[in-house]
């Protein structure tokens, strides 16, 4: 996998109507790039199974909303007690990802709140890397605090998603994989009408687990990869870049924006 701040990439995006968005270009060359997967996952996923990216969070929403919301008639109590990855409880340091025993141990705590970056792709990159640790440190553990910051109330799936897995950590389940990295399919652009800028977006996963408190589990692959590019939205304020809201595969492909 590579790390969000390593990857470049060059590529424009030809099949970009500016009838739909009168764009402007900041930084011509340079890329949103891959997040490091071992602190990384992003919930926004695609409708279907195969397409969960972050570009169409339903399908992290509905595993997550389904482990949440884990029927208590049928399984009044736990039957598992959730313990440590592992089987054993890790050493002060020692990071430990998740497994069937328990959570992730001793998980890299991100930045205690966001940063001021410029209004430049770099800019944009440095705050991504931000929040994708925030963010995986809260799949990884259940405490959101960290993340929520960097993200505005119109990030509505994704702010669910996270609501979910916070409450299936304080049900007593957790979320093993998961995991996700991210790079660039479009240069960085600007909606003026929006007063936003957009980046396409790749997400890159494998499985996750979201493991109920009754032992149950919601398992999700990523066995296609055909609709895991999505748009990304951003609002700069104040020096400080948020997300805003997403467009998802679907959307784009009727859009004509990608095929």
């Amino acid at each position: 996998m590579h790390i969000y701040h390593t990857i470049t990439d060059d590529r424009s995006v030809s099949s970009m109507d500016s009838t739909i968005f009168n764009r402007r270009t900041l930084l011509g060359s340079g890329a949103l790039v891959g997040i490091g997967a071992l602190l990384a996952a992003c919930g926004q996923q695609a409708n279907n199974e195969a397409a969960a990216t972050a570009s169409t969070a339903p399908s992290d929403t509905t595993s997550a909303s389904a482990a949440a919301s884990d029927t208590a008639s049928a399984t009044p109590s736990p039957v598992i007690t959730r313990g440590y990855s592992g089987d054993s409880k890790a050493p002060d340091g020692e990071y430990r990802k998740a497994d069937g025993h328990g959570p992730a141990q001793n998980v890299p705590l991100p930045k205690a709140k966001p940063q001021q970056y410029p209004e430049t792709f770099a800019g944009l990159r440095e705050m991504m890397i931000d929040w994708i640790k925030a963010r995986n440190y809260g799949i990884q553990t259940g405490d959101m605090r960290y993340v929520k910051p960097y993200m505005l109330d119109t990030y509505k799936e994704d702010l669910k998603f996270l609501k979910d897995i916070e409450d299936l950590y304080q049900r007593g389940g957790w979320v093993i994989a998961g995991l996700s990295d991210f790079q660039a399919e479009s240069e960085l652009n600007y909606d003026d009408k929006a007063k936003e800028y957009w980046v396409l977006t790749r997400r890159l996963w494998t499985y996750a687990i979201y493991v109920n408190p009754d032992g149950s589990r919601i398992e999700r692959s990523n066995t296609n990869h055909e609709n895991e590019i999505f748009m990304i939205r951003y609002r700069y304020k104040d020096g400080y870049w948020y997300l805003s809201s997403y467009v998802s595969n679907k959307n784009l492909r009727e859009q004509g924006i990608i095929k």
